[in-house]
């Protein structure tokens, strides 16, 4: 149950890509052909006169056959393949070539006898342009499905699982513009390798670029006794790849593992949940994005280092890595360029929770919320409390929640100026800016964002943070903006101080400021309310900005976010 709670709540934030995203990323994992409908759909029925093998010799003869504009729907059953069959010809946008299940909700299961071969391949027995594979159960055989000639291919929602090699290959022919979305994969295989997803080869043997590796539920690839039992595998040398909104673990080697591009541009890990690894939870040597992901347990949480190229150009921004040992460990960081470590959440219980191997001269390092020890760096984090930060986090049995605990020792520590707009789950961030793959919700909320200036009106705000019960609060303002903020003592107070935080202070609780200053009550609640008779026409379009800070003894102990409200 627990993981198809997760595997939705990613899904739901692969459509939005923020606007400060890298250019190169699509708007969308799914390919804007894969729109396009078949012109033709050709149905095959499975035939319950015959055998299963008699059923898979007539699938392999209905799919070499395929032209463009052509779909064939599957029926219901199992279909034994008796000999190799590959996928291949050559589609459009305008006239891709499709392969799905007559009824999605009873997959047809295309299998081997033996593993003397691969359950299903594409592109081998020539170029595959333009396919689409949907709602297809595949098991059995050597690797699940093996990718050759391939580019511009979307495989979608299928269920890959128990082979005898790989879930996904595509390790022994150049591809590009894969879509790998939706999928299952579970029990690979205890094969030479074992992966879930297998992309590209060893020291850019093989380049994998601009693909979409998305929403997959990848799992239990421990069966690789023995091979490696990676997750998902990006190999040196590949590039301008998206790996986004995976769920994945139980994983014999790294959950995911991503390597350099060898100076080629970069790879965007993004908004992935990955747990229980025998090996590194999240490892990604450089030239890369990873930001949003929640990496739980292993022998270290995230790893970097030198592997088949140097750890170079690697920004880590809102992560949230936990584990009983090591939380994140950066080898070879010293001196080396374009090396950021910005708000992330990295809690180790019995290690360090950041060891730089060698040194973090060079590295920008800010914002971040550490429990452990921190070596060989001495600036940029803050300290934490322990898994009480955290909604509901655990490591055996797994939970998962890493939302930071309102009022907690991560909420509200992070660097503004090096925020995301939107964390995992697609949610905006708001100011004060949270460290960590997820933020927590808005306290503060406004009635309405407007006042008509001719007749003036009233604006209510509400707060809402139960750990604050009972404490003082004010109600601070601004007309300057929110960014950068201003600094009480650990919280950013997300307002820039101008003449009317002074007045909001000075005069809380008199005029149209009421119930600015008080106390919250007993459920951490309060109800304060902005109220402005008719005003001037020359302050249309001002806009003032308010949060709430919580008081404890003489400073604040918490900022919330802040609600605009604009005259016209």
């Amino acid at each position: 149950m627990i993981h198809a709670r997760v595997l939705a709540s990613i899904l739901a934030a692969l459509l939005a890509v923020p606007a400060e995203a890298q250019s190169w990323l699509p708007t969308s994992p799914f390919p804007a052909w894969g729109a396009t409908q078949p012109a033709t759909i050709l149905t095959l029925d499975y035939d319950q006169a015959l055998t299963a093998a008699g059923n898979g010799a007539r699938l392999v003869a209905a799919t070499n056959a395929l032209s463009p504009g052509q779909g064939l729907a599957i029926g219901p059953g199992v279909w034994l393949v008796p000999q190799r069959i590959d996928l291949h010809g050559v589609g459009s946008p305008q006239a891709p070539i499709w392969l799905f299940a007559a009824d999605p909700s009873q997959r047809p299961v295309i299998t081997r006898a033996d593993a003397s071969q691969n359950a299903l391949n594409m592109g081998s027995n020539g170029a595959a342009r333009y396919w689409v594979l949907r709602d297809l159960e595949i098991t059995g055989g050597s690797d699940l499905l093996r990718l050759y000639d391939c580019a511009q291919v979307w495989i979608d929602r299928c269920f890959l699982h128990d082979g005898s090699g790989v879930g996904i290959a595509a390790n022994t022919f150049p591809c590009d513009h894969l879509h790998l979305t939706r999928n299952h994969i579970a029990r690979p295989g205890p094969g030479t390798t074992g992966e879930g997803i297998y992309l590209g080869g060893n020291f850019g043997s093989v380049i994998v670029s601009w693909s979409i590796v998305a929403g997959n539920h990848v799992h239990d690839t421990r069966t690789a006794v023995a091979g490696q039992g990676d997750g998902i595998e990006l190999k040196q040398g590949s590039h301008h790849n998206w790996i986004v909104g995976n769920h994945v673990h139980d994983c014999r080697n790294p959950c995911i593992l991503v390597y350099g591009t060898d100076g080629t541009a970069e790879n965007v890990v993004d908004g992935n949940y990955c747990y229980d690894s025998d090996d590194v939870v999240l490892q990604v040597q450089g030239e890369a994005i990873v930001r949003n992901n929640v990496a739980l347990g292993g022998s270290n949480a995230f790893s970097s280092h030198d592997h088949q190229g140097p750890s170079r150009d690697l920004v880590l921004m809102h992560n949230t890595f936990v584990s009983q040992n090591r939380a994140a460990s950066m080898q070879s960081w010293n001196n080396r360029p374009g090396m950021v470590v910005a708000n992330n959440v990295c809690y180790s219980l019995g290690a360090e929770s950041i060891r730089f191997g060698n040194g973090s001269a060079g590295v920008q390092m800010a914002g971040n919320v550490v429990l452990g020890p921190v070596q060989n760096a001495s600036g940029g984090f803050t300290f934490g409390s322990g898994l009480q930060d955290f909604v509901d986090v655990w490591l055996s049995p797994w939970r998962l929640d890493v939302t930071p605990r309102v009022g907690g020792a991560i909420d509200n520590r992070g660097e503004p100026s090096l925020a995301f707009a939107s964390d995992l789950l697609g949610r905006p961030r708001m100011l004060p800016t949270d460290p960590g793959a997820v933020t927590n919700p808005t306290t503060f909320a406004a009635s309405t964002p407007f006042v008509n200036l001719a007749t003036g009106g009233v604006q209510q705000l509400d707060f809402d943070a139960p750990a604050f019960a009972g404490m003082p609060y004010v109600v601070v303002g601004s007309i300057s903006g929110t960014m950068p903020g201003a600094q009480l003592g650990a919280i950013t107070l997300p307002l820039q101080v101008d003449d009317w935080t002074s007045y909001t202070l000075t005069f809380a609780n008199s005029g149209g400021l009421q119930n600015t200053l008080g106390l919250l009550d007993g459920a951490g609640r309060a109800t304060a309310s902005l109220v402005l008779p008719p005003l001037p026409p020359f302050l249309n379009g001002l806009v003032a900005h308010h949060a709430l800070v919580v008081i404890q003894g003489t400073q604040g102990t918490f900022a919330s976010n802040p609600v605009s409200l604009t005259l016209q």
